[in-house]
């Protein structure tokens, strides 16, 4: 099987009365990902083959992610999901966002993580392909929508959902930033373990690179690039900080850094190596 390489409607807004919009969507061999903030964005996450595990942030119990079985995990949840096993994990996915928090709510989307088993996720992944051809340079508002709203309907015929247990308050789900170099700074820090080229986050927004730089350095004074190294050192540092156990090559593979650079980058910021970061019982400021 073919991967779909991620898609993004970065420059989608809520136009033509349509009360949601596809965010991302793609399939892939899925790496570990801790997301100590959770993403921006609503997620349904679905295993096509292998398995993994997913947790919330502060929870000692896993949760299997096996063939048939489909996750949803409301925006804003602190959680991290690995491969199980010696066969590549290959999951499917689609991340909305809501015009009004609640529209989905009744779908079994609200702000409570859950997990559906499925008796078909052939099926369920045939629709996602239409949902990711419409979507990134064929983005067309109400032919995603109605992809996307197919898929939700298959769900809803197929699944039977257990909720998740959360720890404390639910997470209260982030506002879509209004502005090109805001959507960019949004799409980075959901993907922080991704790379991107200039032209990409360029076209994910419709405007050239020079365009691009230009307004991101009035909003921020740096570059798109330079926004993530320092994003992802201070992610590093954070996780380096609050999980002890975690190796250098561990924190440089959760933000998309080969380690000796990582590593390199890491001392310049911070005045130590990443190995000695975590003992010091400091933020490193």
């Amino acid at each position: 099987m073919e991967l779909l390489q991620l898609r993004t409607n970065l420059n989608a807004a809520f136009a033509g009365g349509v009360p949601f919009y596809v965010y991302t969507v793609g399939t892939e061999k899925q790496p570990p990902i801790t997301r100590l903030n959770g993403f921006s964005a609503k997620q349904l996450f679905f295993t096509i083959s292998g398995q993994g595990e997913f947790r919330q942030l502060g929870q000692h119990n896993w949760d299997i992610l096996k063939p048939n079985r489909l996750l949803y995990i409301p925006g804003g949840l602190p959680h991290e999901y690995v491969p199980k096993g010696r066969e590549p994990w290959i999951t499917g996915y689609v991340t909305f966002v809501e015009k009004e928090d609640g529209w989905m709510e009744s779908w079994g989307f609200g702000r409570k993580p859950q997990l559906f088993d499925l008796k078909d996720s052939g099926r369920l992944y045939a629709l996602l392909e239409k949902v990711w051809f419409h979507a990134g340079p064929c983005y067309n508002e109400w032919k995603s929508a109605e992809q996307f709203l197919a898929l939700c309907v298959e769900i809803g015929k197929q699944a039977v959902h257990d909720e998740i247990r959360s720890p404390g308050s639910p997470a209260k789900p982030s506002r879509d930033p209004d502005t090109a170099a805001g959507r960019i700074t949004r799409f980075l820090h959901d993907h922080i373990e991704r790379n991107f080229t200039l032209s990409d986050l360029a076209s994910y927004v419709g405007y050239s690179p020079k365009q691009t730089v230009r307004l991101f350095r009035q909003e921020f004074g740096v570059t798109p690039h330079q926004y993530l190294q320092r994003i992802r050192l201070r992610t590093a540092a954070l996780l380096l900080e609050e999980h002890p156990g975690v190796t250098v090559r561990q924190a440089a593979a959760h933000i998309g850094m080969e380690p000796v650079y990582f590593a390199r980058l890491f001392r310049r910021e911070f005045g130590v190596v990443p190995s000695e970061y975590g003992t010091r019982g400091t933020s490193g400021s």
